[in-house]
């Protein structure tokens, strides 16, 4: 018989009190933009018109990576450093692709999200973002406001029962098309590689 281990949530998932802050927010455009916001503060969408330089060019049809990293404060010292700082929290990324003021469910654009037992290690996520082809209709071409939203996690919520925290912060995108291919969308999927440092 063959031992199985154990994955981090039953190792390490600790319920604590202490919930996480967004530090580090970071997204590689097209044609030098791109977003580094190190404000440690909550931006509220009141707040939403003085953060106009944090924008971004994007593709349509592309896959973008965000990476997001959380400060959590240990409740005790002899916590490990990993302890439940992922794991108790979840991160959501919205485009109000249509500019219709709303952040609908379909217009959350996580297009694939790290296994919590095995690729998120300590405070940080990268999600991967797909942003859809332009048709005029649900999907406009230029600025869109994106939101990106920190709660408790599914995990902690059902372990611990705290669901009452959210932070969130909104940016602009700017979606463009692609090239085209001989009529149809160049098939290129990109993946940015904006350096955290």
């Amino acid at each position: 018989m063959v031992a199985i281990a154990s994955p981090i949530i039953a190792r390490n998932f600790i319920c604590s009190p202490n919930i996480g802050k967004i530090t580090l927010v970071l997204i590689g455009g097209e044609q030098g933009t791109y977003i580094r916001d190190e404000t440690t503060t909550n931006a509220a969408i009141s707040d939403y018109q003085n953060r106009h330089h944090f924008t971004v060019t994007l593709f349509e049809y592309t896959i973008y990576i965000i990476n997001i990293q959380l400060d959590c404060p240990r409740q005790y010292d002899s916590e490990p450093v990993e302890s439940d700082c992922s794991l108790a929290h979840r991160v959501d990324v919205w485009i109000d692709l249509n500019n219709d003021g709303n952040f609908d469910e379909s217009e959350n654009r996580v297009h694939h999200r790290p296994l919590v037992d095995r690729e998120v290690q300590g405070y940080t996520y990268d999600l991967q973002i797909l942003i859809p082809s332009i048709d005029g209709t649900n999907t406009k071409a230029g600025p869109h406001r994106m939101r990106l939203r920190l709660t408790r996690s599914e995990i902690y919520q059902r372990q611990c029962g705290n669901n009452d925290y959210g932070e969130t912060r909104e940016y602009t995108v700017n979606i463009i098309p692609r090239k085209r291919c001989e009529g149809k969308i160049c098939p290129l999927i990109h993946y940015s590689n904006f350096s955290r440092n």
